[in-house]
């Protein structure tokens, strides 16, 4: 995606330190948004909405729409993600090698969205849970012994934000998986104990 960009002269970046956020009103205009490094999240807040919701978790690579007026990208980690304009996307899709590129990764992205929202299924918070981490680890996780290591600043309220589960919920859910061996704190770390050929399947 990298290289592709390059042909895009001028376009503009954005740096987000970690823990920063941009909301919609300070965002320059947009079609798409890539994530050239770091790690930055989507949430929304609408009108009436008891609890802002994570939308979506986007690392190197990944494609976003410009937030809507409700939501805001925040950043989890060091991140600089680079503005394609309207203009520069009709540039890259005249481009057969940059709209095949493009295409991959607005379809990985919407294989992560289905995979969020299939989460909602389980009626059980602790399911819930246990496979939002599950799909977290596979995007961005570490290979390490006895499991896949998370370095991202996984609150548990920030988790419920993912789940739809309130703060207290997912404290508990975090206990049970702790309790069965899954999940393991390591510092502001999280270790699950998972084989990197399960979570590949």
């Amino acid at each position: 995606m990298s290289r592709l960009l390059d042909r895009l002269e001028g376009a503009p970046t954005l740096a987000l330190p970690a823990g920063s956020t941009r909301t919609a009103a300070r965002m320059p205009e947009a079609a798409l948004l890539v994530v050239e490094e770091g790690i930055v999240l989507v949430s929304s807040l609408r009108p009436g909405a008891s609890r802002r919701m994570v939308i979506t978790v986007a690392g190197p690579g990944s494609v976003l729409l410009q937030p809507a007026p409700e939501e805001r990208l925040e950043a989890l980690a060091d991140s600089w993600v680079t503005v394609v304009s309207p203009g520069a996307l009709r540039e890259l899709l005249a481009l057969p090698e940059a709209a095949a590129v493009l295409v991959d990764a607005l379809a990985a992205e919407l294989r992560e969205r289905q995979e969020s929202l299939g989460h909602f299924s389980s009626v059980r918070h602790v399911e819930r849970v246990r496979d939002k981490l599950l799909q977290l680890a596979r995007d961005h996780g570490k290979v390490v012994p006895g499991g896949v290591r998370l370095d991202l600043p996984l609150t548990h309220e920030r988790v419920g934000e993912m789940v739809g589960s309130a703060r207290e919920t997912v404290t508990w859910a975090f206990a049970e998986l702790a309790r069965e061996g899954f999940v393991s704190r390591e510092g502001r770390a999280y270790r699950l104990a998972v084989s990197p050929e399960a979570l590949a399947s």
